[in-house]
């Protein structure tokens, strides 16, 4: 997950969100992009908006190099496109820690990537990952920690 930002735009997804759903104003959320580039921001989105995808993970060790706080569970969270247009709000249901060499059938499946495999997951995951790793000097291995999440789509883009 890349590309937090606030820009007016977002701001003002939020904002629209939050009175018609009569939510507190206060009520905090994140805003990123899924994937490292463009591409796959907007690939993911779209499985996303096609209902298809519900999950998503990340490589723990990114979140203690950067400071950048955990996911949580009830965590809002604005989806950008590629261009870091706001698109969609999720709501992360389930936030798990587990090793790669652990994650399950049922959260591949979730992903909605691909033949939504855990074979394809790994396949796809595991370089993705250790580029993220080497880009940071560290080093991924099958025993490393991934951010596990399971969301809702809460909201769309008129």
């Amino acid at each position: 997950m890349s590309n937090e930002t606030n820009t007016p735009q977002v701001v003002a997804f939020w904002q629209k969100f939050i009175a018609e759903n009569n939510l507190p104003a206060n009520l905090s959320y994140s805003a990123w992009s899924f994937g490292n580039d463009s591409q796959m921001a907007d690939d993911l989105l779209a499985l996303v908006l096609a209902n298809k995808k519900h999950a998503t993970s990340s490589y723990y060790d990114l979140y203690v190099v950067s400071g950048e706080a955990l996911p949580q569970e009830d965590q809002y969270n604005v989806l950008l496109d590629g261009a870091g247009v706001a698109k969609a709000i999720i709501k992360n249901r389930f936030v798990e820690f587990l090793p790669f060499s652990q994650v399950t059938k049922a959260h591949a499946y979730l992903e909605g990537e691909g033949n939504q495999t855990l074979e394809y997951w790994r396949n796809v995951h595991r370089p993705f990952f250790m580029e993220e790793a080497n880009q940071f000097g560290l080093n991924f291995a099958e025993s490393s920690l991934v951010v596990v999440e399971i969301f809702d789509l809460v909201y769309v883009a008129a």
